[in-house]
């Protein structure tokens, strides 16, 4: 392929605050609500509250947490959504099924019906949650999660999988490295080995990937290295678009390079979308690279698929749109 210039609209950098088996067939899916001729996305990771925090509110949390009921209530009167792509860390602390019963399932459950889930690091805790009680036993290999998402989850795969919409190819992976049956992470891993060949048999033109855990953070403590293999393999398809939850806010890179280093030719845009209600964080000034645009508020992505690009709008609980941007596909 050769690669096309990938445009992404430069913004002055704002802060919002204080508001291995083998994969199965890859298959399209089909408009599930709405009728636009350009699929449109939503992705969002970080949602539901434990119940047991003090600030649970029955969903409506405060200010700075537990806010996924008006976040999931934004989301889920976007009727033009053709699927949702999960991005981890569905309910605190610990993913216990009678957690789900009371916080996830009456607000983000809304969604289910839509959702493309990966797991996060919290469908995998062990040990006790942040309160003191402990976590399901067999957390140890995410049984709450795949129990709860079914086979949406790809439990034979153990959550990793592909599917088609539009003129994108969009590529699901499960980020727990180390844990039973993911399959690693690593260059020689048997979770890599499938994404070198899933992405060799695409005739897409645009390709999207997404896990929990970011490459690149915010945080100050530089790239999560361990998910460094992923973006070579990524780049040297020409992939187009990373989604990740894990930190608690929006960010939007540059497309960068493996190293992170701006390369508008060929690199791949990031977007952390960490805001599904949990909590919320800043990114720090000393973070390499740092992001264009961040907000440490409540929200979700809205993406539309179109055949040779994209547009993206984060969308803040109140359904303000924050951030606008958009992309070219690197074309064959």
């Amino acid at each position: 392929m050769s690669a096309l210039r990938n445009v992404v609209v430069p913004l002055t950098m704002l802060v919002i605050g204080s508001a291995l088996a083998l994969a199965p067939a890859v298959a399209p899916i089909e408009p599930a609500r709405g009728a636009a001729t350009d699929p449109v996305v939503a992705a969002v990771g970080d949602m539901a509250c434990d119940p047991a925090d003090p600030t649970f509110n029955n969903g409506w949390g405060t200010s700075s947490r537990c806010a996924e009921r008006r976040t999931s209530d934004a989301m889920a009167s976007d009727t033009s959504l053709q699927a949702v792509l999960g991005l981890g860390d569905y309910q605190y602390d610990c993913g216990d099924a009678s957690d789900y019963a009371v916080s996830y399932t009456p607000t983000w459950g809304r969604l289910d019906d839509l959702m493309q889930p990966v797991p996060g690091n919290h469908e995998y805790k062990t040990g006790k949650d942040a309160f003191g009680s402990p976590c399901p036993t067999d957390n140890d290999r995410a049984a709450g999660y795949f129990g709860h998402f079914g086979a949406a989850a790809h439990p034979r795969t153990v959550g990793h999988f592909s599917f088609d919409l539009g003129s994108w190819h969009v590529v699901a992976l499960n980020a727990n490295c180390s844990k039973s049956g993911v399959g690693g992470c690593g260059a020689r891993s048997a979770q890599t080995t499938w994404l070198k060949a899933d992405l060799a048999s695409t005739t897409k033109s645009c390709i999207l990937s997404f896990w929990h855990q970011p490459l690149w953070s915010g945080t100050g403590t530089g790239r999560l290295r361990v998910y460094r293999p992923w973006w070579d393999v990524l780049r040297a398809a020409h992939a187009d678009v990373v989604l990740n939850g894990h930190i608690h806010n929006y960010q939007r890179f540059a497309a960068l390079d493996p190293d992170g280093t701006a390369d508008p030719a060929n690199g791949i845009t990031e977007y952390v979308v960490g805001t599904g209600g949990e909590q919320r964080v800043s990114v720090k000034r000393t973070a390499r690279p740092q992001p264009m645009f961040w907000a440490r508020t409540f929200g979700y992505l809205r993406m539309t698929l179109q055949p040779d690009g994209w547009k993206a709008e984060f969308v803040d609980y109140r359904g303000v749109v924050l951030d606008s941007s958009r992309g070219a596909c690197h074309a064959p």
